[in-house]
């Protein structure tokens, strides 16, 4: 009865590990940028109203980014079964590595700190306590987009992966939701190589600050990219073509620019990859700045615009861009 009662309450704990815990915690960050973002949202489609001498009414604000129509459209539903089946095989990944290994990802970098100590030799600490948390929390924000701005664009480049990358590509209609549609093999995938980069980053300015390194973190987001989510981070993934200043778009990726990076028009195809900073695409030459009246068409072309079923969504292997 004792091991009946044991294997009972494993098999309850792991459900709720990999199924009932990754979709709430989702769902509770997601509300947290949502409502700011909606907010946002409001503002600019008003102001773009107004500005144009137009009538502003409720309608117009809910056919940009609360319709039905976009909602529960059959792309928008492959979304949400997306993000149930990914957030489940990403709990069981993160369930077997805990299982596996003692470690956590504070740990974890330590020892990328300790490797460097004992390969390099200790570094005495040149700044102050506050000062390693500020030069931190910037390295790692600028560093970490670096890299995902080239994992992003590999995706895109490297025949194999952009196979399975293509399927976030073939939604034609995009809500917050979309962020989660991906491939399973995408999502498992990238959980190793962005942990690995994290732990990287964070061990070797640890090791360059002389031990006394620490980033700042807002609900487990960097405090930089945490304001920029608040900002507008919904809306990449909306029908809200939010335009920032010409100057900004430079520097920081706008909804308008991602929801270029998601148009299947040829004048856009392997443009914007940056994630938060838009300065990797200019360096890079894949910058592309819309007009505020720009016309995107969403999904992999005008022709092949979506897969019909969640099954074909997941083993199609004959998408093109």
């Amino acid at each position: 009865m004792k091991e009946f009662a044991e294997i009972l309450f494993d098999t309850l704990f792991i459900l709720e590990t990999i199924v009932v815990y990754p979709v709430i915690d989702i769902a509770l960050n997601e509300a947290l940028f949502f409502v700011p973002n909606l907010v946002i949202a409001f503002a600019f489609i008003w102001f773009i109203k107004k500005r144009k001498s137009r009538h502003f009414s409720y309608r117009t604000f809910r056919a940009a980014f609360l319709s039905t129509r976009i909602w529960w459209s059959k792309s928008s539903r492959i979304d949400y079964l997306s993000l149930f089946v990914n957030s489940i095989c990403l709990a069981s990944v993160t369930y077997i590595i805990a299982r596996n290994f003692s470690g956590t990802a504070t740990a974890d970098s330590l020892a990328v700190t300790n490797m460097l100590v004992t390969a390099f030799g200790q570094i005495e600490s040149p700044v102050n306590t506050f000062e390693a948390i500020l030069l931190t929390s910037v390295t790692a924000f600028i560093v970490y987009d670096f890299f995902n701005y080239w994992y992003h664009r590999t995706l895109h480049e490297a025949l194999y992966l952009w196979r399975i990358h293509s399927r976030h590509h073939s939604a034609t209609n995009l809500t917050p939701f979309t962020n989660f549609r991906a491939h399973p093999l995408e999502a498992i995938l990238r959980l190793p190589i962005t942990y690995c980069a994290s732990l990287l980053i964070s061990g070797s300015c640890n090791y360059l600050l002389g031990g006394s390194a620490s980033e700042l973190l807002i609900l487990g987001t960097n405090v930089f990219g945490f304001f920029i989510l608040i900002f507008a981070g919904t809306l990449v993934h909306s029908h809200v073509f939010l335009c920032f200043p010409r100057w900004l778009s430079h520097i920081v990726v706008s909804p308008a620019m991602h929801q270029v990076h998601h148009s299947c028009l040829a004048q856009h195809r392997n443009k914007n990859y940056g994630s938060n900073l838009a300065i990797w695409d200019w360096f890079f030459d894949t910058l592309y700045l819309p007009a505020n009246d720009e016309k995107v068409v969403f999904g992999l072309s005008q022709n092949n615009r979506c897969q019909g079923t969640f099954k074909s969504f997941l083993f199609t292997n004959s998408i093109k861009h």
